[in-house]
């Protein structure tokens, strides 16, 4: 008995790639012992048993690859940008401008150069000079009298600031005329007065 145990375990073992093979066809007889046998041919005496087969399992699913956009691969590639310098070189620091008409021409320079997606803004006295975002160059005209900051900022696409220049100073000066001095021996001082004496009146 346990002869046969074993030997249908050993069958059922190799069914499904001997059904497989031979699509799922197994046939089973006894013979004159009483032993029963398998086989995937058919044999006198043998009847044909019939398999049920599951179903294929689907491979497993990959995960989805996440697809960028242009402009986000660009902003990805520009985000890594790391500004070594920003400095506004002109004017000198501490360069005085004069006249009311007068006009700063105003330069800067970064290090890396600035790259695509940054902005690059002007300040001067604390408020925001309109113009170009990528511009390097700025001129200032109609200033008031007296002393100017000016700052430079680079900021990323999402409005973070990468960097920000050390400040530079200038002052707008209005001309004095000033009155030519007299020259020559009019300078000189003029001596005191003496007192005359009065003549003596008749007794």
């Amino acid at each position: 008995m346990n002869t046969r145990v074993l030997l249908l375990l050993g069958c059922l073992l190799t069914l499904p790639v001997q059904a497989q093979e031979t699509k799922r066809e197994l046939w089973v007889w006894k013979d004159a012992n009483g032993v029963t046998h398998y086989s995937d041919r058919p044999e006198p005496g043998a009847k044909k048993v019939e398999i049920s087969q599951p179903p294929p399992q689907p491979p497993p699913a990959r995960p989805a690859t996440p697809v960028k956009s242009a402009g986000q691969s660009s902003s990805a590639a520009t985000s890594t940008v790391e500004y070594q310098s920003l400095e506004i070189w002109q004017p000198d620091n501490g360069e005085s401008f004069y006249g009311a008409d007068a006009t700063v021409n105003v330069r800067m320079r970064s290090e890396p150069e600035l790259a695509a997606g940054d902005r690059l803004l002007l300040y001067l006295d604390g408020k925001l000079v309109e113009g170009d975002p990528t511009s390097l160059e700025y001129n200032l005209d109609a200033l008031e009298r007296g002393v100017h900051s000016l700052a430079a900022v680079i900021l990323d696409a999402s409005g973070k600031e990468k960097i920000r220049s050390e400040p530079r100073v200038f002052h707008i000066k209005l001309p004095t005329v000033v009155a030519p001095q007299a020259v020559g021996p009019s300078l000189k001082p003029q001596p005191a007065p003496r007192p005359t004496p009065r003549p003596n009146s008749p007794k």
